[in-house]
């Protein structure tokens, strides 16, 4: 028994000294890994060789044992490769991370790798993939209590809906961040967060939000310099808010106020020498407010200095942006031929690198201005703005989907269920007290909830009796209507016309008098079938409706042997509150005239109807692509006369474009 005990005792004494060799062999390996970072860190070698040097830590790591130690490590060597722009070996590295993470079950570790995997495919600008990782990651850091990672993570989700276009969304995403952030002392993060809310209220024009946010912006930049933060950050980050500002301010039409902010930015120390894009960024924004101030001194001036600044670092979208803007400068200056060269530029670039606010930009300019190619750019406009909205829409719907699909993932909560488990089984316990309370209270609540529901169901009656009264009333009241209306047509109307018409047919044809007469009877006849007709339009056109709607249901309804498609775009700018009943009349009539003359004649395969805003004025355009007439040679019939009489009781221009074969386009501008 002795001799077991002592053979069982040495066996264990000879594990004890393997495990304390292997761990003494473990520690040696890492230290070893450990200096090899340091000597990174102390010397500044060429990218190729730091990669190698990179490349063997990877290899030594990988036997070493899997601890949060050994994962710290692989997330110094995943940042180094990131800076190196090594992408492909950054991906590597992250998913080897979050796969030890997930097997040692370490929440944070699992975080952070989903974080740097969003990084890697914001970096791709792949936004959808991007925004699902960092979702998730800010899923388990919300679950862990780290306001700080689930703030910036939520920020930078943020960040991905505005760079998307969605500004609503983005701005919701910003508060949520800010909620958190909140709660902590990161100047660097709050700044941004304000930033974002600012530049994501500017897209929604909500600009008095927008201006406080980037004031309160303004106010995080001191204290990032008070704090010492870098000069550079600190200088990048003023300049940006005075620019945003001056952009808001350009919105409000207050150029005065948007060419001081960019004043301000543009007196920054060594500005052009140590920070380039911002000085031509600035010197764009502010050649724009001068022109639009009508300060004109200086300003070509500024503007092709932007330009050849940024052609020189290749910031293809501030060429873009530079090359509209002299176009305008150009226009201002009545020189359409150079505004309409630099114009295409600017849109040709714009569609290379996708900028759907610039290619819209250009193709709105290049429809007003260039008058041979007037409804090439037309169409073109329509299509893109069509296929913008469509992909904005898909991209809304798509991040939807994300958040809702990461909502279902179960693969993180199996992770967190074992460490949770104890809270788990607590909360259990308080639950079936808590239910167990619940079903004594719901039982002596019984009685009173099933009062209630009577009484509530002797109201609904109360309710479903007085509905019916109103029913009643109203269709008591439109027959009183439509009898009064028959009245009126009886009575006045059809007694008049029958005197005038009997007398008429006994007239002597000498009575000049006796003429002159009648026709006075006829013109009160007339004038009382325009009230007439005049009552029932404003109360029957527009009943129940809104305007968009009708015109919207008017085009949709249409119908003819040639199976015209046709289309309706209204802006959703367009304050329909502000316009008459009389011209929404109006603009019905000449709307369905032209369509009707459309449907007669023109024998198109498509007509599309535009209403844009336009400064203070609101712009008509009917378009087809049919054959088309000489309007110098035709006689204006009843339909154009009606469109012209009608565009003249708006106080509108109305022009008519056509040729034989090259279809037809009607705009009207009030």
């Amino acid at each position: 028994m002795k001799a077991k005990l002592k053979t069982i005792l040495f066996v264990y004494f000879l594990l004890l000294i393997a495990s304390c060799q292997k761990n003494k062999f473990e520690n040696e390996k890492r230290n070893d890994v450990l200096a090899f970072l340091k000597k990174l860190e102390a010397n500044s070698l060429e990218p190729s060789k730091e990669e190698k040097y990179l490349d063997t830590l990877c290899q030594k790591l990988q036997v070493q044992k899997n601890d949060s130690a050994t994962r710290n490590l692989y997330f110094k060597i995943a940042v180094k490769y990131y800076n190196l722009n090594r992408l492909d070996k950054y991906l590597i590295v992250t998913k080897q991370i979050r796969r030890l993470s997930v097997k040692d079950n370490d929440s944070s570790h699992i975080a952070k790798s989903l974080y740097y995997l969003g990084d890697y495919f914001e970096s791709k600008t792949q936004l959808d993939s991007a925004f699902s990782y960092y979702l998730q990651s800010e899923q388990i850091y919300k679950q862990l209590k780290d306001n700080i990672n689930s703030g910036k993570l939520a920020l930078y989700k943020a960040g991905i809906l505005y760079g998307a276009g969605i500004f609503t969304e983005s701005e919701i995403g910003a508060v949520n961040a800010l909620r958190l952030l909140s709660k902590t002392d990161n100047t660097r993060l709050l700044y941004e967060c304000y930033n974002l809310l600012g530049i994501s209220l500017q897209e929604t024009n909500q600009h008095k939000k927008s201006l406080h946010y980037f004031n309160l912006a303004l106010k995080q930049v001191e204290n990032l310099e008070n704090e010492g933060d870098s000069k550079e950050k600190v200088i990048k980050s003023r300049i940006s808010v005075y620019n945003n500002m001056g952009i808001v301010y350009e919105k409000l039409e207050n150029h005065q106020q948007a060419i001081h902010l960019y004043t301000i930015g543009l007196q920054t120390k060594d500005l052009k020498q140590n920070y380039p894009k911002l000085y031509a960024m600035l010197l764009n924004n502010l050649g724009y407010s001068k022109m639009k101030l009508g300060n004109n001194k200086g300003v070509e001036k500024l503007l092709f200095e932007s330009l050849r600044i940024r052609d020189s670092l290749q910031i293809e979208p501030g060429i873009v942006a530079s090359k509209i803007r002299i176009g305008e400068y150009y226009l201002y200056k009545k020189d359409t031929i150079n505004a309409l060269k630099f114009i295409r530029e600017g849109f040709i670039l714009s569609k290379k690198i996708e900028s759907n606010y610039d290619i819209i930009h250009a193709l709105k300019l290049l429809t007003e201005n260039d008058s041979k190619n007037k409804t090439f750019y037309s169409n073109l406009y329509f299509k893109v703005n069509d296929s913008i909205q469509n992909t904005e829409r898909e991209t809304r719907n798509k991040f939807a989907r994300i958040a809702y699909e990461t909502d279902q993932v179960e693969e993180i909560n199996e992770i967190l269920s074992k460490r949770n488990t104890n809270i788990i089984i607590g909360s259990g316990i308080v639950i079936l007290f808590l239910g167990v309370f619940f079903v004594m209270y719901r039982l002596k609540s019984k009685n009173k909830e099933l009062l209630f529901v009577q009484q509530q169901q002797t109201a609904n009656e109360r309710i479903y009796r007085l509905m019916l009264a109103q029913q009643s009333e109203t269709e008591k009241a439109r027959n009183e209507e439509r009898n009064r209306i028959a009245m009126e047509l009886h009575d006045g109307i059809v007694n008049s016309i029958f005197t005038t018409r009997f007398n008429l047919i006994q007239l002597d044809p000498g009575a000049l008098d006796k003429k002159e007469q009648l026709v006075k009877e006829l013109e009160k006849t007339e004038n009382e079938i325009r009230r007439v007709s005049h009552d029932l339009t404003q109360n029957l056109l527009f009943e129940d409706k809104s305007f968009p709607e009708i015109l919207t249901t008017l085009v949709a309804s249409q119908k003819n042997q040639y199976d015209t498609k046709f289309d309706v775009s209204i802006d959703k700018y367009i304050d329909w509150s502000s316009v008459s009943s009389d011209t929404k009349i109006h603009i019905y009539r000449i709307i369905q005239e032209a369509i009707q003359n459309s449907n007669k004649y023109s024998k198109a395969e498509r007509c599309f109807i535009v209403l844009l805003k336009t400064a203070a004025k609101i712009t008509i355009r009917i378009w087809d692509n049919g054959v088309g007439f000489n309007p110098e040679k035709v006689k204006y019939g009843i339909g154009l006369k009606n469109i012209k009489d009608r565009t003249k009781m708006v106080n509108g221009e109305l022009k008519i474009t056509s040729g034989p074969e090259n279809g037809t386009t009607i705009e009207i501008i009030f």
